[in-house]
């Protein structure tokens, strides 16, 4: 497949234009052509859905009325691809409920024809930058994640990178804090050296000292000699993951060990010089647990020389489509099969569940999806974990009750005067309102909820009048 382009409306944008009359693909094509963009004229959506399994698109005008494959038979191809274009829906019939049907799955705009070529520029245009802030950082970075945070988290990363010092990388279990360290490891100097790693909390404390220090022979019963982690790390970097496990005795070992940069191995009276960069992770709170005299004070201080801290996933919801992606196309390499794909409506009940088990548990549920279900399953939010559909955060994007039921019927809406304009404009306006009551007016907030700049959400209250 094609590489898609991530165009702003200044830059020449590749436009899919579908639409069974002649007459009006080719007009629209050729008038978007004079705005400076490139549109593509095709008959149906039979073709539609061929093409756009081969290539990809920076924004697809789509009409809804068609034979055999319709727009929303489109529109869920569309939104299945990695990442979805913006989908602008065009129809001569004015039924609001199906308009309101295309926005939940994840249509960007709907207009009603007649439609002029600037009418349709503004909506491509809108589009196409209301994707742009959730994006994965351009960068030789491995870490996955949206600009918005992981930009400035990774310039603190690789100015640390750059020196000796130890680090201590904070976050909740499962956030990546071992991916964190490896990256640091990348983009160091001793990037050519070993990296070496061990789980504090995953061998047995009688076990411990020995598997970090090694053994000489005799050292106990059968002890033929055994090099430790720090050894194995010669020259590289320790990462010495869930340290705050540690217990006091090996505490005040690990503290000569920075300290000095020597050690003795299990058993033996001779020491050996360390050339290692220490790198440590935790999931605990190692202040509090140095108030109560659970953790040295002075080992903490050793240890948290710079230290980095991963936000959990339930405060960077962006993330949530990234991430499905890169563990989508890591599952199908790995089990050598079609990665599952979800709708705009799954990834938003995906965006809304909290995540207590953080990056971690977004994995194994991909992985868990690619096995459980036919290779390239759609998965719509009914065939998600119950759990996620119970423990729901504020839904900004849902629609207040009142409007829900009122499109429940076209004809009630058309007697309340609601024309399919209206009726897409109050859809919008609600989803931003829901946003903003979440977000406790927050513009800034509001705007990375609805996935758009905050620039945009302030054009788009100028025009409601709020």
């Amino acid at each position: 497949m094609a590489k898609q382009q991530s165009n702003g409306a200044s830059e020449r944008a590749h436009v899919l234009v579908i639409d069974d009359d002649e007459y009006l693909r080719r007009f629209i094509a050729r008038g978007l052509n004079r705005t400076g963009m490139a549109a593509r004229p095709i008959e149906g959506g039979h073709e539609a859905i061929d093409l756009l399994g081969k290539e990809s698109f920076d924004a697809v005008v789509c009409d809804l009325h068609m034979p055999e494959k319709d727009g929303l038979d489109v529109l869920k191809v569309a939104s299945a691809m990695r990442p979805p274009p913006p989908f602008i829906m065009l129809t001569g019939y004015g039924s609001v409920s199906v308009a309101v049907e295309a926005m939940k799955r994840g249509a960007a705009d709907f207009l009603e024809k007649p439609v002029s070529i600037d009418e349709l520029q503004a909506a491509i245009q809108a589009a196409i930058r209301q994707r742009q802030p959730i994006r994965p950082l351009a960068s030789d970075s491995r870490l996955v994640g949206s600009a918005q945070w992981l930009e400035p988290f990774l310039q603190t990363l690789h100015r640390v990178a750059q020196s000796n010092a130890t680090v201590l990388i904070e976050g909740e279990t499962g956030t990546g804090k071992s991916a964190v360290a490896r990256e640091i490891c990348r983009a160091s100097k001793r990037a050519d050296g070993p990296f070496v790693e061990l789980n504090c909390a995953a061998i047995p404390e009688s076990l411990l000292e020995n598997e970090l220090f090694g053994h000489v022979r005799g050292a106990y019963t059968g002890a033929v000699g055994q090099s430790g982690r720090v050894e194995q790390a010669n020259g590289g970097t320790l990462f010495l993951d869930e340290a705050g496990e540690l217990k006091p005795e090996l505490q005040a070992k690990l503290l000569h060990l920075i300290q000095e940069r020597s050690y003795a191995p299990v058993g033996g009276s001779t020491f050996h010089k360390a050339d290692v960069r220490f790198l440590a992770a935790t999931n605990r709170d190692l202040e509090s647990e140095v108030k109560e005299g659970r953790f040295r004070e002075d080992l903490y201080f050793r240890l948290n020389v710079v230290s980095l801290t991963i936000p959990p996933l339930r405060d960077r919801s962006e993330d949530v489509p990234l991430l499905l992606d890169h563990f989508c196309d890591r599952v199908a390499e790995r089990l050598e099969v079609t990665g599952p794909l979800f709708s705009p409506a799954a990834v938003d009940a995906l965006r809304r569940y909290d995540w207590p088990g953080n990056v971690r548990e977004l994995e194994n549920l991909v992985e868990r999806t690619a096995i459980m279900h036919p290779p390239g399953t759609l998965i719509e939010p009914e065939q998600l974990p119950a759990r996620i559909l119970k423990n729901q955060q504020a839904a900004p994007r849902s629609l207040p009750p009142s409007f829900e039921m009122a499109v429940d019927s076209d004809e009630d809406l058309i007697e309340e005067g609601f024309s399919l304009q209206e009726a897409v404009r109050a859809f919008e306006k609600a989803k931003i309102e829901k946003a903003l009551q979440v977000c406790g007016d927050n513009k800034s907030q509001a705007a990375k909820k609805l996935g758009m700049k905050r620039t945009t959400l302030i054009e788009k209250l100028k025009k409601f009048e709020r």
